[in-house]
C-alpha cells in the first residue's frame, strides 16, 4: 500500500468521522475496501455501508469501479485468509455465493446494488459490507458508513441528511468520505471538506491532516504528497514520467488540473453569490447584523431588541419574501431591514418564520415597521417592498393594512422590464442582478449566521437567469430574495439606479459615476414602483 493509504487506516481508528481527498487515480476506492475488510474483521456481525456514487452515473463508470473493487477484493481474499477467515462474495437478494464470479457477473451485482461482502469468522458468524448508491432514498441501513466519490454525488445535501442518522444512532459506527474538490463551488461537499483560507500544505509523502470548518478531520493527498512517495504523473502522449509541475504546465484546463491533481477547492461554477464575497460580507457583519429563525414569541422578541440596538440612523428600507411552496416543499417568510451607510448596505436584522396563520404574518410584520420607526434617529423607513409574485392576495392585503405607516409597494417578479436596445429582463434578475453585484463590488455588511450562506448560496446563474431549489430543510434563497427587496426599497423612487459592475452591460453607466450610479431623468412615475413591475426612466 501506498504511505497515505496506510496512514488513512490507521486514522480510521482514532476519528470517528475522516475524510480522504486525494488526487484522482490514488486509490481511493481501494482504501476503503481494505478499510471495510479491517472493519469487518474487528466486530462480529457488523455491518459497513459502502455508498458509492458512480452507481448513479453511466454504465461505463460503473464498471470502471466495479473492476477496481474486484482487483482489490482478489488482494483482500488473500489477507482475509491470513487472519484465519474467509471472504466471499454473496447476491443479497438470493442470499447465496456464486460458485464461479466472472467479471459480468460482478458488476451485475453491482449496478443492481446486490453486492454484499461477508467475512465468516466462523461457519456461522459474520460481518458483511453491503454497497448501495448514495441517493436521497439510502435510508434504513445501519452500521459504519463509507460514501465513495461524494463530489460527485448530485444531491450531496439531501443524501447526506438521508445518511446522516445512520452514524448519529450509534457511537461506536463510524463514517469515512472519499472524493477529489467538486468542479462546482457550490457543492455540499466543497462546504463540508474545504479547508480553512490560508491552509498551507507542505509535500508530505503521509498526505496532510487538517479539520475543516464544519469539523470533520480530513487526509489530503495532492499530486505533489504523491510525488514523494514515488508516484508520478505520466504523459499523455509519450507515457513518460511527470513532476507535477511539468504535468500541470502541459494541461490546457489548469483549474481541473487543481481540482483533480492539486485537490485544490477552486471557487467557480453555478453559484450566483460568490463564497468568498460572502464570507467576507458575514465577517464585516460580526456583532452588528443577526438572523434570526424564529420558532417563539420569545425569538421574535429577541429580534426586535437587536434591531433597536444595532440599527443607525441612515436610509431604511423593509423587503419581506412571503411564505409559498415548491415542490411539496414549505418554504419559510423572510424579511429583511437594510440600512443604506454612505456607499454600502448594512442588514441589521434579517428574520425566517414559518406559520400558517396569515394574521400572525401581518402582526409580526406590522411590529418590525414600528420598531424601525421608534429608533433614535432616522425616522420611519422608506419603505417595505413584498414579493406578489405568488401570494398577491396577502401583499394587497398588507399593503391595505400597514399603508398608514409607510408606502408598501407589492414587486411581481415575473414582469417583465423592457428597455430599448437591451434584451428583456424580469423584475426578479433585475433586483436579484442588483444585490449580486453588491456582494462582488464589497459593498453588503450580512448576518454572520450560516443559515444565510447556505440560503444565498441555493441561488444559481442558469443561462442567463437566476433560479433557486428549495433545500431539505425548506430554504429557497429566502432571505436573499427579502434582501433584494430591501434593498430595493431604500433606493426605489430616489432618482437613480444603484447599479454595479454586474449591469453595466445592461443598463449602462455614466461615464465617471461612482459604483456604476445611473441618474435618471425626473419622472412622476418615479415615486414609487408600480405594482406590476419596476418603474424605468
Amino acid at each position: 500500500m501506498r504511505k497515505a493509504q496506510r496512514r488513512f487506516l490507521r486514522l480510521v481508528d482514532t476519528h470517528r468521522a475522516l475524510a480522504f481527498v486525494a488526487r484522482r487515480q490514488y486509490g481511493k476506492t481501494t482504501t476503503f475496501a481494505k478499510v471495510a475488510l479491517k472493519k469487518m474483521m474487528k466486530r462480529r456481525n457488523h455491518t459497513v455501508i459502502f455508498g458509492s456514487a458512480k452507481l448513479n452515473l453511466s454504465r461505463e463508470i460503473v464498471r470502471k469501479e466495479a473492476e477496481i473493487l474486484q482487483a482489490a477484493i482478489a488482494d483482500l481474499v488473500a489477507e482475509a485468509r491470513a487472519a484465519k477467515g474467509a471472504l466471499q462474495v454473496f447476491d443479497s437478494e438470493t442470499q447465496k455465493a456464486p460458485d464461479v464470479l466472472k467479471f459480468d457477473d460482478f458488476a451485475e451485482l453491482f449496478e443492481a446494488q446486490r453486492l454484499e461482502f461477508r467475512f465468516f469468522h466462523t461457519r456461522s458468524c459474520y460481518s458483511r459490507t453491503k454497497v448501495v448508491a448514495l441517493r436521497p432514498d439510502a435510508v434504513g441501513e445501519t452500521g459504519d458508513l463509507m460514501c465513495d466519490e461524494i463530489g460527485r454525488v448530485k444531491d450531496w445535501r439531501e443524501v447526506w441528511e438521508a445518511v446522516n442518522p445512520i452514524v448519529a444512532s450509534n457511537p461506536e459506527f463510524r463514517l469515512t468520505l472519499s472524493t477529489t474538490p467538486p468542479p462546482d463551488d457550490m457543492h455540499y461537499s466543497f462546504e463540508m471538506l474545504a479547508p480553512p483560507v490560508g491552509t498551507e500544505f507542505p509535500a508530505n509523502e503521509e498526505g496532510n491532516l487538517y479539520e475543516s470548518d464544519m469539523g470533520i478531520m480530513v487526509l489530503r493527498v495532492d499530486a505533489w504528497d504523491a510525488y514523494a512517495d514515488g508516484i508520478p504523473l505520466y504523459d499523455l502522449k509519450t507515457g513518460d514520467p511527470l513532476s507535477p509541475e511539468e504535468s500541470r504546465r502541459r494541461e490546457h484546463d489548469k483549474d481541473a488540473w487543481d481540482r483533480n491533481y492539486g485537490c485544490k477547492f477552486v471557487m467557480g461554477g453555478v453559484g450566483a453569490c460568490a463564497l468568498m464575497a460572502l464570507d467576507t460580507a458575514q465577517q464585516r457583519g460580526i456583532g452588528k447584523c443577526a438572523f434570526v429563525n424564529v420558532d417563539t414569541d420569545t425569538d421574535f422578541e429577541r429580534a426586535l431588541k437587536f434591531l433597536v440596538e444595532h440599527l443607525g440612523s441612515g436610509r431604511v428600507g423593509i423587503g419581506v419574501d412571503p411564505a409559498t411552496t415548491t415542490k411539496a416543499v414549505s418554504n419559510p417568510t423572510a424579511v429583511s431591514v437594510a440600512e443604506e451607510v454612505g456607499l454600502e448596505y448594512t442588514f441589521p436584522v434579517m428574520i425566517a418564520w414559518k406559520t400558517s396563520d396569515p394574521d400572525v404574518e401581518e402582526e409580526r410584520i406590522k411590529r418590525i415597521v414600528e420598531t424601525v420607526q421608534k429608533r433614535k434617529e432616522g425616522g420611519r423607513a422608506r419603505k417595505l417592498c413584498i414579493d406578489g409574485t405568488n401570494e398577491r392576495f396577502f401583499a394587497a392585503r398588507l399593503k391595505k393594512a400597514l399603508r398608514q405607516l409607510l408606502p408598501v409597494d407589492v414587486i411581481v417578479g415575473s414582469e417583465t422590464i423592457e428597455k430599448p436596445g437591451y434584451e428583456p429582463m424580469t423584475t426578479k434578475q433585475f433586483l436579484g442582478s442588483q444585490l449580486i453585484g453588491d456582494l462582488d463590488d464589497n459593498h453588503l455588511t450580512l448576518p454572520p449566521e450560516r443559515y444565510v450562506r447556505q440560503d444565498w448560496r441555493l441561488v444559481k446563474k442558469e443561462r442567463g437567469a437566476l433560479v433557486c431549489d428549495p433545500d431539505v430543510d425548506g430554504k429557497h434563497g429566502d432571505t436573499f430574495d427579502g434582501s433584494k427587496l430591501a434593498r430595493w426599497a431604500v433606493v426605489a423612487g430616489s432618482g437613480e439606479i444603484k447599479a454595479s459592475g454586474a449591469q453595466v452591460g445592461t443598463y449602462g453607466r455614466s461615464s465617471g459615476s461612482p459604483r456604476g450610479r445611473m441618474t435618471m431623468r425626473p419622472n412622476h412615475e418615479a415615486d414609487h414602483i408600480k405594482e406590476r413591475g419596476v418603474v424605468m426612466a
